[in-house]
């Protein structure tokens, strides 16, 4: 009995230990992921939210000035060079007939009851830069006065031009006549310088092998 006293105690000491220190290697693991008690973090969206869009205040690169140069002088004045395509007709005399057209290059003579005749015929270089820089004299750029302000009669016969002028692509018309027995200086300068180019084309060859008028205007 003294020998079993002491193995019962042994052994009882022995249960008590194990029970105390008996911890389940499943109920660790379960204890470890058991997240039934967790409380989830809040499912928060990615960030996809933009910078509300500026609107560009940037100024854009001017674009380069156009530049046209305008065909009629802003200074009103006719080009001191006579420009390449310069050319003019002018129709003169009772009833008009009598023409110097340098677009085609023909002189038309009024033969009164003979008709018309008409030849070919150019200018020099020399004689048309002169007839230019006269018409630049009395610069057709500007406004030009051609109708008289008093009308003192109506006679019949009565002189009348008619001119056509090309200058830089441009084609401008001027008419006149003395119907009313007054002219504008205007009149009487473009005039005078269609005198002037009749008394060149009178020397040209052409025009001297025209026939001679015939009667006359009454």
């Amino acid at each position: 009995m003294r020998l079993l006293l002491p193995v019962a105690s042994l052994v009882l000491l022995l249960v008590l230990t194990g029970c105390a220190g008996n911890h389940s290697p499943s109920a660790e693991y379960g204890a470890a992921n058991d997240t039934s008690n967790t409380i989830p973090a809040p499912n928060t969206p990615p960030n996809t939210s933009t910078a509300p869009s500026v609107p560009d205040t940037t100024p854009a690169p001017a674009a380069p000035d156009s530049f046209i140069t305008p065909r009629t002088s802003v200074t009103g004045q006719m080009p001191e060079t006579m420009p390449a395509d310069f050319a003019f007709s002018v129709r003169f005399g009772i009833t008009g007939k009598n023409e110097i057209n340098t677009f085609n290059g023909t002189v038309t003579k009024d033969l009164v009851t003979l008709g018309t005749a008409q030849a070919d015929f150019v200018f020099t270089d020399s004689e048309l830069a002169d007839i230019y820089a006269r018409l630049r004299t009395i610069n057709i750029y500007r406004e030009l006065k051609l109708e008289p302000d008093r009308k003192n009669c109506a006679k019949t016969p009565f002189d009348e031009e008619h001119w056509q002028i090309r200058l830089d692509g441009e084609q401008r018309s001027f008419d006149w006549d003395d119907e009313n027995c007054e002219t504008t200086a205007d009149a009487e300068q473009l005039k005078e310088l269609r005198s002037y180019i009749f008394e060149l084309v009178k020397n040209k060859q052409a025009y001297l092998e025209l026939p001679e008028a015939e009667g006359g205007y009454d």
